[in-house]
């Protein structure tokens, strides 16, 4: 499957080289109208429901920040404009707390967003790898192969999850908000935000 996906594309992508491996897809990058993209390709044919979901979730996001800028679809893969970015994780050892608190915030709006749009992402929970910080300090949300569409999606809760994991809210105030949450998605965004601004 791999193999004739990138006969395919080879046709219209330049340069194509294998880039990264994850457990539904592969990661090619190359030149498309020169500019680098990042191609991600289903593993085998049962993971091509997974991957074609992932870009109709794109589709959705085009045009906003914060996401992958999808450039073509194709059965079983597609291919968004290459991100020039470090992983969260990596990136916070090296930086302050202030600059740390504005990352997190950016993350939570991401999270906000997505919710408002009724995309679920399901990883929110753990940032350390799909979350990338590019130029600028700009963030960049990776991976929706787990994603659903769904009118009430849960990507602020699951974030919560990281907060009380990083020690910037306490267990029992997150669980409370997570459940407010479904009723009061403004209210409690604006104090998750104002909790972690706080922190500073």
């Amino acid at each position: 499957m791999e193999e004739y996906l990138r006969k395919e594309l080879s046709k219209k992508v330049d340069k194509l080289e294998r880039f990264s491996q994850g457990w539904r897809g592969v990661i090619y990058v190359g030149e498309y109208k020169g500019l680098k993209v990042a191609v991600k390709l289903a593993k085998d044919e049962y993971r091509v429901r997974a991957i074609n979901k992932e870009a109709d979730i794109l589709d959705r996001l085009k045009g906003i920040d914060y996401f992958p800028q999808l450039l073509f679809r194709g059965h079983g893969y597609f291919a968004y404009k290459f991100i020039e970015g470090i992983p969260f994780r990596k990136y916070v050892k090296n930086v302050d707390r202030k600059e740390k608190i504005y990352l997190l915030t950016e993350v939570l709006k991401a999270a906000f967003l997505l919710d408002r749009m009724g995309i679920n992402r399901g990883e929110f929970s753990n940032i350390d790898k799909n979350v990338l910080v590019g130029e600028g300090m700009k963030v960049y949300i990776l991976d929706f192969d787990r994603g659903s569409l769904k009118e009430r999606s849960s990507n602020l809760p699951q974030f919560l999850q990281f907060l009380v994991r990083e020690s910037l809210i306490e267990l029992e105030r997150a669980v409370e908000l997570g459940k407010r949450y479904k009723n009061d998605k403004e209210g409690v965004y604006e104090e998750v935000l104002s909790i972690i601004k706080g922190c500073l």
